[in-house]
């Protein structure tokens, strides 16, 4: 049996509306298409889509002074197949053009309208797709396909114009098999598609014609321009313009829930959009040159891409992309009892206003297409955000052996705003820029057979503003770009074949404001701080019964990032944030079988930026990261790693105070626990933590006109690292670095504090300023095992300030150590060693000169034990303390200098039998 339904449902086609003053046009589309196809015996197919559903399409509209224009689309469609012995398949799709305001021709279209009027563009769209069967396969695809509440139609207005652009759509499907006999009941859902948009505001991206591909490759050039097929002809982006000021309101929010049930078969479950946004430029496109037609050296651009908006004077704008806003926008739930289950959310852009081809991954170069910019000529208004919530389950009680069982999550790019250009001529009332992505990934065989496997967030990209030159030309209220990733990742089973695997946030950036740049005229009004901040919780668990186990949260490519790569100068008194928080935590348990925990994360709060402020202002970045790994097993190897890398200020940055202003650095990696146990079976535990407070790089100053101060602060802290067994070996690995203020580079491999210049880069304080750099850092370790051999080392270098020199009233270099190494064994051999250095100041030949106080302090206690019963015990501790070494001191005026070390090490080892 088969029911279909098409339906074409339109207000106002292919016209032309001119009407003059206080008038209002008012254009609506609104329809239900619904097929249901229920049988007893047979294949079921129910069929329901359209192919125009658009409040207006391919029209002229010109509206006077004080007109309204409303255009209202409101579309839903179902698809209901119902059987008990057959197939079952459901399709619910919006196939042709949906919105509010749509254009689908190949030229541009422009609504003018006069000064004080409304334009309003909205759509609202739902599809609904379910497919039962008892005796076979079920598949529903619901699909609201691309829907836009403005599409590729720009605006033209006077003064006091509003425009309201709003896309929603909800994306539902659901499949229901028993299965009889066996094996035969698939279950596949599927909401959204790789290509379905939601946005509310849209201009379609650039169009080539790629020359012709020969033996000869053509040579390379720009593109040419394109209007109706003629070479030569100018081609500019989408225009959105008001006269003078003018309010933009811009709103995507889309809705996926995929759910696919299956006693005896396979469920499969996908939650899929291409694009949600506020306002977007879709992605450049080209392809090749039709048969016949006259050869090109060059690419043909045919349209540009591209949008341009702008504002006459003063401008609003509000945009916002949402997948979930508040609730979990995008949802994939797999389940079955003795088949396979795979659930799958990919988004793969969701954003406030953006230009898809920022962010990469297009077949033709960004340069190819026009700009997209957004201007206003006086005060501005701006905030624009992605918010993005996502979550998959998938489940099989029985699994055959060797099967997966699959829950991925990907938004892939959430952004607040990546453009071009955003300028504002004077005054930025407000500028706000948020990227926030939630997500969490389930994977369970609740019974034997399957190898549970769950992702979330992996090689994920959050950002506040990215690649985006953003000028104010007088005063900015509050500016702040901030981006959020929480990540969770949980597989669990019983009995696998080959294993239980979690992933979080693996190569995954989150950064507030990256690449681009910032320029405010003026000041920074409110609380006088731009504020660039970044924070990522990731975590991953992973169990077994039966099996190896993985759990990994973060890595070696894992960052956060608070300002990366963005010059900010700011023409008169304000100061700059950046910050980054991380948690990482993995967590991975196995009865029978190996345990793999790994908890790495890279945390920046400033890097590789200049900084430049006009007057009086502060740069403080701080950086803070906390982790955890667990790995456990009763028979089999337990190894857990813990790896942090934290700098507040990294590198290549270069800051500039023209008065009265502080610079901070701060740094913290603390290891909150690391433990690897086991019954029978090899521990590895490993800790290592890297805190740096300010990182200079080579000829990278800080220089202050005035007065000001320099602090760098680091700590780096493991109080529990464990290795434990009762029958195997047991090894415990620590390593830690804690800097304050770090200096490399130079014509000595240094950096310079100081206002005279002088080998390597500088710091200057102006007429009066001090320096204090501190380090701290401590850890425990133990190794531990009954039947085997125990080994733990530790390796830490502290300081507060290294190979720098220094300019400045006071100065002042604290570092402290406290660690603790322990290798017990009872019928193995024991060995424990530390290595540890830390120094108060520490030179190489630097030049520290004075108008005051210099202080120098170094204080460590360095515990090593190591102990056996039967079998040879060893411990090694090898401290170097110092108050102050390598440098010349020059005090100008009076003042103090002090220089302590204080080192309290112990080292014993005891045996019964050795």
């Amino acid at each position: 049996m088969t029911a279909t339904n098409t339906t074409r449902t339109v207000g106002i086609d292919d016209s032309t509306i001119e009407v003059g003053t206080s008038t209002t046009v008012t254009a609506s589309a609104a329809s239900t298409t619904p097929a249901i196809d229920d049988v007893v015996s047979g294949d079921a197919q129910a069929t329901a889509s359209t192919t125009a559903q658009a409040a207006i399409l391919n029209s002229k509209i010109r509206v006077g002074t004080a007109g309204t224009l409303n255009a209202t689309e409101v579309g839903s469609v179902g698809a209901a197949a119902t059987t008990t012995t057959g197939d079952a398949t459901a399709s619910a799709s919006n196939d042709g053009p949906t919105g509010g305001i749509i254009n689908s021709t190949d030229g541009p279209n422009q609504i003018k309208i006069g000064t004080d009027a409304v334009v309003t563009a909205n759509a609202t769209n739902d599809a609904l797709a379910a497919a039962t069967a008892v005796d076979g396969a079920t598949t529903a695809t619901a699909n609201t396909g691309k829907v836009f509440g403005l599409k590729n139609v720009g605006l033209e207005a006077g003064l006091g114009v509003r425009l309201d652009a709003a896309a929603t759509a909800t994306n539902t499907a659901a499949a229901q098999s028993v299965g009889l006999p066996p094996g035969t009941g698939a279950a596949t859902a599927t909401a959204g598609a790789g290509n379905a948009k939601v946005v509310g505001i849209y201009a379609s991206g650039a169009k080539f014609m790629s020359p012709p591909v020969g033996d000869e490759p053509a040579p390379e050039g720009p593109a040419v321009a394109s209007v109706n097929g003629e070479h030569g002809a100018s081609h500019d982006p989408l225009k959105i313009s008001f006269g003078e000021s003018g309010i933009i309101t811009a709103f995507g929010d889309g809705g996926f829930d995929a759910s696919a049930e299956s006693v005896t078969g396979a469920a499969n479950a996908s939650s899929l959009a291409n694009l949600v946004a506020g306002i977007a430029v879709g992605r450049n496109t080209s392809y090749p040159a039709p048969e016949g037609e006259d050869a090109q050296a060059e690419s043909v651009m045919q349209s540009p891409g591209g949008m341009a908006i702008s504002f006459g004077e003063n401008g609003t704008v509000a945009a916002q992309g949402s997948v979930g806003n508040g609730a979990v926008g995008a949802r994939a739930d797999a389940e079955t009892v003795t088949g396979p289950a795979s659930a799958t959310v990919a988004i793969d852009t969701i954003a406030g206003i953006v230009d898809v081809n920022k962010l990469g991954g297009g077949d033709r170069s960004r340069s190819l297409g026009a700009s997209t910019t957004l201007s206003i000529g006086r005060d501005g208004d701006v905030q624009a955000a992605g918010v993005g919530s996502s979550a998959a389950t998938a489940s099989s009680v029985t699994a055959p052996p060797d099967t997966d069982v699959v829950a991925t999550t990907n938004n892939a790019n959430v952004v607040g705003i990546a453009i071009d250009k955003l300028a504002i001529g004077q005054n930025a009332t407000r500028l706000f820029a948020q990227g926030f992505s939630n997500q969490s990934a389930t994977a369970q065989s609740t019974t034997s057979g399957g190898d549970p496997l769950a992702s979330a967030a992996n090689g994920d990209f959050v950002a506040g503003i990215y690649d985006t030159t953003v000028t104010v030309g007088g005063n900015a209220t509050d500016p702040t770009a901030d981006a959020t990733l929480l990540a969770s990742a949980t597989a669990s089973a019983v009995t696998t074949t080959v294993g239980s695997n979690a992933d979080a946030g693996v190569g995954s950036k989150v950064v507030g404001f990256s690449k681009g740049s910032l320029s405010i005229g003026d000041s920074i009004l409110g609380s006088g701080v731009f504020n660039a901040s970044a924070a990522a919780d990731l975590a991953a668990d992973a169990s077994a019964t039966t099996g190896d186990t993985s759990a990994r949260a973060g890595s070696s490519s894992s960052r956060v990032i608070g300002l990366n790569r963005a010059p900010v100068a700011i023409g008169e008194a304000g100061s700059v944030a950046g910050s980054a928080i991380g948690s990482v935590a993995a967590d991975a348990a196995s009865v029978t079988g190996d345990a793999l925990a790994k908890a790495v994360q890279t945390a920046r709060g400033i890097k590789d930026s200049e900084i430049t402020i006009g007057t009086n202002g502060d740069v403080d970045g701080a950086a803070e990261l906390t982790g955890t790994a667990s790995a456990t097993t009763t028979t089999g190897d337990a190894d857990a790693k813990t790896r942090l890398s934290a700098k507040g200020i990294d590198n290549d940055v270069k800051i500039t105070i023209g008065q009265a202003g502080d610079v901070s650095g701060s740094a913290s990696a603390t290891d909150t626990g690391t433990l690897a146990s086991a019954v029978t079976g090899d521990t590895d535990a490993t800790s290592k933590l890297k805190a740096i407070g300010i990182h200079l790089g080579g000829g990278t100053p800080i220089a202050i006109g005035t007065t000001g101060n320099t602090t760098g602060s680091a700590t780096a802290a493991a109080p529990s690292v464990l290795s434990t067994t009762t029958t195997g070996d047991a090894e415990v690995s620590m390593d830690q670095t804690a800097i304050g203020i770090k200096g490399s580079g130079g014509g000595y491999g240094m950096v310079s504090l100081t206002s005279g210049g002088g080998n390597g880069s500088s710091i200057s304080a102006g007429f009066a300023g001090d320096i204090t750099g501190t380090g701290a850092g401590s850890a425990v370790g133990t190794a531990n095992t009954i039947t085997g051999n125990a080994f733990a080392g530790t390796d830490a270098f502290i300081a507060g300030i290294k190979k720098v020199n220094l300019s400045a009233d006071n100065v002042t270099a604290e570092a402290q150590g406290t660690y603790e190494t322990n290798a017990l064994a009872v019928t193995g051999d024991a060995n424990a060693n530390s290595n540890v250095k830390v120094a108060g100041l520490l030179g190489y030949g630097n030049q520290a000169s004075l108008n005051g106080d210099l202080r120098a302090t170094a204080v460590l206690s360095n515990i090593v034990m190591a102990s056996t019963t039967t079998g040879s015990a060893t411990a090694i501790a090898n401290s170097d303390v110092v108050g102050m070494s390598g440098y010349n001191v020059n005090i100008l005026q009076s003042g103090n200098i002090t220089a302590s070390a204080v080192s309290d090490t112990i080292a014993m080892a005891s045996t019964v039998t050795g």
